[in-house]
């Protein structure tokens, strides 16, 4: 794929990002009363911006995800897809963008296909005993995909953002564009630098690493104090640690030090299950 057209991608996907808020409305108006229930048409939509953001970086690597979605028809999971690609088009007069939504789209939907058709095809006694084993890629996809809180995607060969949910867009103060392909260093308060740079030397090894508080920094300087998880996965070819952040409360922030330092072990583990149930 050119270098035009990966530009092509990146402006459709960021274009899906800008308007998530619009285009979410506009297909709950369009399907109305037909189609997967709100919650289910609201999670098909944000996969589908998450395998955007994917493809525009990386076109051969990116795979739709749709772990957690079985309960829904692949004609149903088409529609809504449909309808967020037009109210997305709608917004725009740029060819580009529309040509690129629609070749995103196609990608997106010959993999609903794909991943229904088997399922669709088996009795059900032996679906039901038949649990899929999805590629690295697309177990990536599905943790972030599942993540609740903010979660950044660190490339750990270049030591950039690889990708974000719109949870750490607003965590970090700025629009995807702004952010990606940046030097996550950039957002690690400097009083933490040599700890942090300490953390992606072990995830650079390989070992893996417990929760932990840390700052990062927002682009316009101010300091916000996290707590974050960290695991290490690769998607085609490419290292990534993936960190999992949450804000710390207010209350929090005067009653306990910002470091790198572990949680007690309550916390350890309650941190722990909370990430198993997520993916």
């Amino acid at each position: 794929m050119g270098e035009t057209d990966k530009g092509s991608l990146r402006a459709a996907a960021l274009h899906l990002d800008r308007h998530r808020g619009h285009i979410e409305r506009e297909v709950d108006e369009r399907l109305g009363r037909t189609g997967p229930a709100p919650a289910a048409r609201a999670e098909i939509v944000r996969r589908f911006r998450s395998f955007s953001r994917l493809a525009s970086l990386d076109w051969d690597a990116a795979r739709p995800s749709f772990d957690g979605l079985s309960g829904n028809t692949a004609a149903a999971l088409e529609s809504t897809i449909g309808a967020a690609v037009d109210a997305a088009a709608g917004l725009t007069h740029a060819n580009e963008i529309r040509e690129a939504l629609a070749v995103l789209s196609d990608r997106f939907r010959a993999g609903i296909r794909r991943a229904f058709q088997t399922r669709d095809d088996e009795p059900q006694k032996r679906r039901r005993n038949t649990k899929r084993r999805p590629n690295a890629g697309r177990r990536v996809r599905s943790a972030i995909d599942r993540i609740s809180d903010s979660y950044i995607a660190l490339c750990l060969d270049t030591g950039t953002i690889y990708d974000l949910n719109p949870a750490a867009e607003n965590l970090l103060g700025s629009d995807p564009q702004e952010l990606l392909g940046r030097e996550i260093e950039e957002f690690i308060a400097a009083d933490e630098m040599s700890e942090f740079r300490s953390l992606t030397a072990r995830l650079d090894a390989g070992e893996d690493t417990p929760p932990m508080h840390m700052k990062l920094k927002r682009l316009t300087g101010e300091s916000v104090p996290v707590e974050m998880t960290v695991a290490n996965h690769t998607i085609g070819g490419r290292r990534l640690a993936i960190f999992s952040a949450r804000e710390r409360a207010e209350l929090d922030q005067h009653t306990a030090p910002y470091s790198t330092r572990t949680t007690s072990a309550g916390g350890i583990l309650a941190t722990r299950e909370s990430t198993a149930r997520s993916t």
